[in-house]
């Protein structure tokens, strides 16, 4: 197995800097080896929200525009896109375009996606997927680039290569994928299988720039200083857990791949190019989660079973609205797949017998009023487990 990651420091996005120092981090380690003449590359990059680059939610645009001009150098054609959570269509994503200065790769001859149609897959090799829904433009490419922006996620804990391949599965159609895979587990899976089917050729990560705290949309630039690259998405997801100074236990998408052997089984396994201690941040604001709220869940003893539900309900973190912050646009209300969420008196009410704690809430929150809530109990788990390690 490939162990391989690449990295090189990056102090802040300068279109000539990134430039060279991406061509010298993908051609000096040979990853841009399958680029052939006229062959159509898609770019799939992170734009999850219509935001300004300064607030680290998407993939940089400067940053995919060097992208961009190498690869058009090399005498390919390039497709930037994305299919971010609501509606695929062309004025959603021109918004998109737009908000994220994405349009400045059509400086490079490179075009974005104007192609919103879609069509269902069969995957006969997914463990939990048989039937994915994939954009066409993807589909239609000799090769894809997986470049994604490196950040907290309420449900899976990192957002980076792994998570960003979910931007495969066109618009609103994602709500369903939550409802149909509630489980953090088989949400992971099904991440894995989406990017087991793709088989990106190259997995890049914008970690100039990363996000802490209420990711993916709504937490707080953090400096890195690096530029990630390989060809197993898994390996590089394991590097930036690292850099996060993330337990990997946390990370579902880290733990099924290493169940599945298509990653190292820690970050001590993997080659790098460069040492990144200095590159750690170890008081990232991390997303965290109670590990194996699960308890007693088969057990046919009632009192043990009794134990595990009570474990669950303390442990478990959970979405929850911060009242004053929100200011009752109804967002999570319309987002929510597992129909959770009602509004009393213009605030959003959680029906937790019903929540399937997939933090679609939260992630799209436009103020980010909406949380990930941790209870006292787990805080306090959380931080022992800290001090021992």
């Amino acid at each position: 197995m490939n162990y391989e990651v690449f990295a090189i420091a990056c102090e802040d996005y300068e279109f000539n800097d990134n430039y060279n120092k991406l061509k010298k981090l993908l051609l000096d380690n040979n990853l841009l080896s399958f680029v052939k003449k006229d062959m159509l590359i898609a770019i799939k990059v992170n734009l999850v929200s219509a935001s300004k680059p300064e607030k680290a939610v998407v993939t940089h645009p400067i940053l995919v525009k060097a992208l961009c001009k190498i690869l058009i150098e090399m005498g390919a054609k390039v497709i930037v896109g994305d299919s971010p959570g609501g509606l695929y269509n062309e004025s959603s994503l021109n918004n998109s375009y737009r908000k994220t200065n994405m349009n400045m790769i059509l400086e490079t001859n490179a075009k974005l996606n104007d192609d919103f149609s879609y069509q269902t897959i069969n995957l006969k090799d997914g463990l939990i997927v048989k039937q994915l829904d994939g954009c066409n433009y993807l589909l239609k490419a000799d090769a894809i680039i997986n470049f994604a922006k490196m950040k907290t996620h309420g449900m899976m804990a990192l957002s980076s290569c792994v998570k960003n391949m979910f931007g495969s599965v066109p618009g609103a159609c994602k709500l369903q994928y939550h409802y149909k895979y509630p489980n953090h587990q088989d949400f992971a899976n099904m991440l894995i299988d989406i990017q087991e089917y793709y088989k990106c050729k190259l997995h890049i990560v914008d970690a100039i720039v990363s996000m802490e705290g209420n990711g993916p949309t709504m937490g707080n630039p953090r400096k890195v200083g690096l530029i990630l690259a390989g060809q197993n998405p898994y390996n590089i997801d394991l590097v930036c857990a690292r850099l996060m100074n993330l337990d990997i236990v946390q990370v579902p998408t880290i733990q099924e791949a290493i169940k599945r052997k298509l990653s190292a089984n820690s970050f001590a396994e993997l080659s790098l190019n460069m040492n990144i201690d200095d590159y750690i941040v170890k008081d990232f604001l991390k997303i965290e989660h109670a590990n194996n709220v699960q308890f007693y869940s088969n057990d046919s003893n009632i009192f043990k079973k009794l134990l595990g539900k009570m474990a669950k309900a303390v442990l478990t973190t959970k979405p929850q609205v911060n009242k004053k912050q929100c200011i009752g646009c109804q967002k999570c209300f319309q987002i929510c797949p597992a129909k959770a969420i009602t509004m009393k008196k213009n605030k959003p009410s959680i029906n937790r017998k019903i929540c399937i704690r997939c933090f679609c809430c939260q992630e799209f929150c436009p103020v980010g009023a909406m949380k990930t809530h941790q209870t006292f109990v787990a805080k306090i788990i959380t931080k022992s487990k800290k001090s021992k390690n």
